[in-house]
């Protein structure tokens, strides 16, 4: 997990797995973790069962958690959902436009949030959710060393959406 030190995301709109319009904007009030994947991702999936211990072990009106899956059809995500026991939202992005507009190009990626929606740490590989506590953003600063080498910071690259 490193520092983020770009600019700030902008907020988006997506359906949920359920068809409901879901909002990602400041307007929520709590740390907030972005979580990219998508199905045919063996990290990706991993990491799923690990992001649902954070919520269950972390106060509801401190974080919310999102994962977004990235360029798969409806279908594959509801019969994933169907097959594994996800309690983490997952919006839709099938057309990748979020995932474009956050500059995502490799999977997993994820974004922690602070609780006035600018990013503070990000990471573009799969990480060990289980060791990651909710801290107090107030004092975290974009130019804060996270103490990961390089080699932790190594991803699935996505081209045309096929990994690579």
């Amino acid at each position: 997990m490193r520092a983020w030190a770009g600019p700030g995301k902008p907020p988006f709109m997506l359906k949920d797995a359920n068809g409901r319009q879901v909002r990602l904007d400041p307007a929520s009030g709590s740390i907030t973790v972005v979580h990219f994947f998508a199905t045919w991702c063996e990290p990706c999936r991993a990491e799923l069962p690990a992001l649902d211990r954070l919520i269950a072990r972390t106060d509801p009106s401190s974080l919310r958690v999102v994962a977004i899956s990235v360029a798969e059809v409806e279908t594959r995500i509801r019969s994933f959902i169907d097959q594994h026991s996800v309690k983490v939202q997952i919006l839709l992005d099938g057309d990748r436009t979020v995932a474009r507009s956050w500059n995502v190009s490799a999977l997993p990626t994820t974004f922690i949030l602070d609780r006035d929606f600018r990013p503070r740490l990000f990471v573009e590989r799969d990480y060990d959710w289980d060791r990651f506590e909710v801290p107090d953003f107030a004092h975290l600063t974009a130019t804060e060393p996270t103490g990961l080498s390089a080699a932790e910071t190594q991803a699935t690259t996505i081209v045309r959406g096929k990994q690579q």
